[in-house]
């Protein structure tokens, strides 16, 4: 494989005590890699780390055989970035915006800027102010300035998130069709389902720690046969029911409820066998949850 991010033993403290990131170590070749954890598991210090944003406490981050800190330059030639919220003009136009912040990347060609508006499905609002333009088509204008100067490594933060059905499937095709010819889309995201349909390789965070890096197949495997469903009778059980296994999910019914489980041990043979999905390993890998 070829290793276009490599992340070795990052660290990051701040000034306030809180440790974002506890030695990280995990490489990113070539497609799509997903980045996946709650809010707060450390993703967007982790980004900012990769884009140069961030110093790094300890360890250290190289982007195309770059380091982050010692070669930015080099490495910010080399990426583009869409973070959660990006700051736009609304009295601009699309096409000025995008035009804007290539220039500030050193790139002064209005070809281009047309290039990644068609890519994005902008092109003909690229008169339109930005103050005009609904949520899905502003997160597209902020991929379309990503994407300016064609970068090897596009870091997207949560691009889906809040977005529509049919924008997100039009945001994951964008993402896919990307990634294709060696290139690498870095999607940081707590939406697993982004996850299972582009990223045959992940990362997952879990309180500023690595819980896992791999396959989405190894991590399933890691959940197989061990997920079960257990009819409860009230919330009392429940309760009782997370001091001994992690609780995936809980449905609630006219008569109790029903916890989805994961039985590491073996201790509830009465439970019933399911078929385990990505969701599954995803919520056992943050630690359960108590509803659905």
């Amino acid at each position: 494989m070829n290793t276009n991010i490599e992340i070795s033993h990052i660290t990051k403290k701040y000034k306030n005590g809180v440790t974002a990131l506890d030695d990280v170590n995990f490489r990113v070749g070539s497609g799509v890699f997903g980045l996946l954890g709650h809010n707060g598991a450390g993703k967007t210090t982790l980004m900012k780390a990769l884009v140069t944003v961030l110093t790094p406490s300890a360890g250290t981050i190289r982007i195309c055989g770059f380091d982050t800190v010692k070669q930015g330059n080099e490495v910010r030639a080399r990426i583009g970035y869409l973070p959660q919220e990006l700051a736009m003009y609304p009295s601009l136009s699309v096409f000025d915006f995008v035009n804007y912040m290539a220039e500030l990347k050193g790139i002064h060609n209005k070809k281009a800027v047309s290039s990644v508006l068609e890519q994005v499905e902008m092109l003909e609002f690229s008169k339109r102010k930005i103050g005009q333009l609904s949520g899905g088509m502003k997160r597209r204008v902020g991929i379309a300035q990503a994407l300016i100067g064609n970068p090897q490594i596009l870091v997207v933060d949560e691009p889906t998130a809040g977005l529509d059905p049919e924008e997100r499937v039009r945001f994951r095709g964008l993402l896919s069709r990307y990634a294709r010819e060696g290139r690498t889309v870095l999607l940081s995201t707590h939406i697993v389902e982004d996850i299972h349909q582009l990223c045959e390789e992940l990362a997952v965070l879990r309180k500023g720690h690595l819980f896992y890096a791999g396959t989405s197949a190894a991590l399933l495997e890691r959940v197989k046969d061990k997920v079960k469903i257990l009819h409860l009778e009230n919330e009392n059980q429940l309760i009782e029911l997370q001091k001994k296994s992690v609780v995936l999910s809980t449905t609630y019914e006219s008569h109790g409820l029903t916890a989805r489980i994961m039985d590491e041990s073996g201790l509830f043979s009465q439970a019933t066998p399911v078929t385990a999905t990505l969701e599954d390993a995803y919520v056992y890998c943050m630690g359960g949850k108590a509803h659905a």
